[in-house]
């Protein structure tokens, strides 16, 4: 990037991650309306802060605008998107407690795990199988926030087959953190 580069680029990966934080009170307000229209808005909402998620990294990547907020927002950002997207599932009974559950607790043991790894100067890098798992757990919650057929589309039925997709994509990745992590740190 040069000195000429706009200073709004230059900030772009963390103003989506801004505005990825920004939706979540929103849908939090609106969706336990159970107005069905206002539960598809806040389905297109969460599927683009999602979006950005993908985004806000490639950009921050690809023009060399890393920052060192954005290193710690992006992934708390995404945490708290997810945990929003699921709290409201359960609150609506789209989805069972439990397996909203261990989707959350994956998510709060491999935090757990990267601050450790960090603390003993090693970095525990983003697999493969786990971004897949995002994009399945992400697609998900936005398909059964839809909860139904739109468009003859069946999203209920794509966001169900995908959280089980997600879930066990995310027990799997979550016993490779695990291998790599118990073999690196010092316990």
């Amino acid at each position: 990037m040069t000195n000429t580069t706009p200073a709004w680029f230059r900030g772009l990966p963390n103003q989506l991650t801004l505005f990825r934080i920004g939706t979540i009170p929103i849908m939090l307000f609106l969706f336990p309306l159970g107005v069905e229209s206002i539960q598809i808005f806040c389905a297109g909402l969460f599927t683009v802060a999602s979006f950005t998620d993908w985004l806000d990294g490639v950009v921050a990547r690809r023009y060399q605008l890393e920052s060192g907020l954005g290193r710690i927002l992006d992934p708390i950002a995404d945490k708290l998107l997810v945990t929003s997207g699921l709290v409201l599932l359960v609150g609506e009974g789209y989805i069972w407690s439990w397996l909203a559950g261990l989707l959350l607790c994956r998510e709060m043991v491999l935090a757990g795990m990267r601050l450790v790894s960090l603390q003993q100067g090693f970095e525990m890098h983003v697999s493969k199988l786990a971004k897949f798992k995002t994009f399945f757990l992400d697609f998900s919650i936005g398909c059964l926030m839809v909860h139904g057929t739109l468009w003859g589309i069946p999203f209920l039925e794509f966001g169900m087959i995908s959280v089980w997709i997600a879930l066990l994509l995310s027990l799997y990745s979550a016993w490779e953190y695990g291998v790599v992590f118990f073999k690196k740190a010092a316990l």
